[in-house]
């Protein structure tokens, strides 16, 4: 029995021991398919790996090929930008370099063929402020020259009638197609004009030392502030501090009410052109201003904080003032519209005088200068191949009346204001410049030194018949003789040389562009059939004509009225 059971138990061991072995058998063959599953995904996985690897390396390639394209492309951009921009610099500076005329004269009948003025710019090439004032004429269409070559306009940065340049022998050989932008004599507006005698419009105004003895006894009075002017500087002073000894000193009184727009001083810029002595005749460009903002609040009178008011050291444009820049930023207006829009809306105020008051002081300064001018134009051959172009600064006081500060002829800064002002300021003097140059004739000019004589261009630009005046009574028996004032605009009653004048004139009205004449005066048709001639008496016989000739055009058609 216990041999069965015995048996038995041996037989239950070793299904026992069987299915033990056949476990650890199954669990060895589970593990070892287990193992094959997971390193067939570890295969899969690290293939997947590899490939992903594989296309991040080649992205990565790719987008360090596409960077590195990138740069070289725009770096190629760059380089031919600067290279181009390199190429213009060189020829601006060609443009005011001696030595490049005679090259530009051997090449001048190639530029020529292509009916192109020529501009003549007497400066030192290595002012880099020139070379805005170079792009303004070849954006008009120039190319530039020398005396090598046949040249349509002379622009020279001092006049050119004495030292440093003495080129009156050059002056006085001109063609009658050619221009020079001075006139002889006109150092007697920008010196001179601050004679307070000239215009009620000038405040009082000594320079030193030769009146120091009439400031003295003008400083005397009370509630008088003085602003100093020395070496292209102003600056206000106690009347103790100031320079009285130094030669060329210039003491004038100072506005100490100035009209203030956000708690800040301003002073007025305008551009004036001058086309003719004999007779005279001067334009105003009133379209718009140049603005020199203080960049301070003004707060009178604390001489510690000079940069409070208007110098030419301490220059600020009009954004910097909050109510101005929304209307000249966000509305698109001029200077003069943003200040006139201040004025009238914001303040309460009305501007429409201030316009009256500028015409009528620089026409105070010319008519003043006349004799002047007119004698300094003694000698020259064609009195009529000038112009000149300058820039009168203004105060405005807290009743708004203005009070002129000084004149500059513009060439002398014009450069500079080119090169150093904002883009505000800049692209005003851009459009003074041209407005002055369309006025002349010079922008937009036929290039006549090369294809047609100056008679055959003034010709071609204006008729006999177009400058007739007082054709009402031309035809008329009256008139037969020409002895009458009636008749002097007639036609059979003129010279040649008066037709020449008139010509001129009339293509300087059509010319005007934004320019307004100030001189002869702007009137009304009913006040130019009114006016009495004899007002005129004690003027010279060109001036008389003119102003007659230009009353006469008003009476027939208002266009020529302003």
């Amino acid at each position: 029995m216990s041999d069965k059971n015995g048996a038995s138990n041996n037989n239950t061991d070793k299904k026992n021991g069987k299915s033990t072995n056949g476990k650890k058998a199954q669990g060895k063959k589970t593990d070892n398919n287990n193992g094959k599953a997971d390193g067939k995904a570890d295969g899969k996985n690290g293939k997947a790996d590899t490939r992903k690897r594989t296309a991040d390396e080649g992205e990565s390639f790719l987008s360090q090929v596409i960077h590195i394209s990138i740069i070289v492309v725009l770096t190629a951009i760059l380089i031919s930008l600067w290279n181009t921009y390199q190429e213009q610099l060189e020829k601006r500076r060609q443009c005011l370099n001696p030595d490049h005329y005679e090259t530009t004269a051997r090449n001048a009948s190639k530029e020529d063929a292509n009916g192109r003025p020529v501009v003549w710019l007497y400066g030192d090439a290595d002012v880099p402020k020139w070379l805005d004032l170079v792009t303004v004429f070849n954006d008009m269409g120039y190319i530039c020259g020398g005396p090598g070559n046949e040249w349509d306009v002379l622009w020279t940065h001092h006049a050119p009638f004495a030292k440093p340049l003495d080129l009156k022998n050059v002056v006085n050989s001109m063609e009658g197609h050619q221009k020079v932008n001075h006139f002889p004599g006109t150092k007697c507006i920008t010196e001179e004009v601050l004679d307070s005698s000239i215009s009620k419009y000038i405040p009082s105004t000594f320079v030193m030392p030769r009146q120091k003895a009439d400031f003295l006894k003008e400083s005397k009075k009370p509630n008088k502030v003085w602003i100093e002017r020395k070496n292209g500087a102003s600056m206000v002073k106690d009347v103790n501090d100031l320079d009285l000894s130094t030669e060329g000193t210039v003491i004038q009184e100072y506005i100490a009410n100035p009209y203030l727009i956000g708690n800040r001083k301003f002073d007025i810029t305008v551009y004036v052109q001058l086309t003719s002595v004999d007779p005279l005749r001067v334009y105003l460009l009133d379209t718009d201003w140049a603005l020199r903002v203080a960049p301070q609040e003004y707060n009178p009178i604390d001489y510690s904080k000079p940069e409070q008011y208007i110098t030419d050291s301490y220059v600020t444009p009009i954004t910097a003032i909050p109510e101005l820049k929304k209307l000249h930023i966000d509305m698109k207006h001029n200077t003069k519209q943003s200040v006139y829009a201040q004025l009238k809306f914001f303040d309460n105020k009305d501007p429409d005088t201030i316009d009256g008051q500028i015409m009528e002081a620089v026409r105070d300064v010319f008519v003043a200068k006349r004799d002047e001018l007119r004698k300094a134009l003694q000698g020259y051959i064609r009195p009529n191949l000038f112009f000149e172009l300058f820039k009168f600064d203004f105060a405005l006081d807290e009743n708004l009346k203005v009070h002129l500060l000084k004149a500059d002829t513009l060439p002398s800064d014009i450069v500079s204001e080119l090169a150093d002002k904002n883009e505000e300021h800049k692209e005003i003097y851009k459009q003074a410049l041209y407005a002055g140059l369309s006025l002349t004739g010079v922008a937009g000019v036929v290039p006549n030194s090369r294809n047609h004589s100056a008679e055959d261009v003034l010709a071609m630009k204006v008729r006999d018949c177009d400058i007739q005046a007082a054709t009402d009574r031309c035809h008329l028996p009256i008139c037969e003789t020409c002895g009458k004032q009636e008749c002097v605009l007639c036609y059979q009653c003129t010279t040649e040389d008066e037709r020449f004048m008139m010509k001129e004139a009339y293509l300087e009205h059509v010319n005007r562009h934004l320019t307004r004449r100030i001189y002869p005066e702007r009137m009304t048709q009913e006040e130019a059939k009114n006016y009495d001639y004899h007002k005129d008496d004690h003027l010279a016989p060109r001036d008389r004509l003119i102003r007659e000739w230009f009353r006469g055009k008003c009476v027939e058609e208002a266009y020529w009225c302003s």
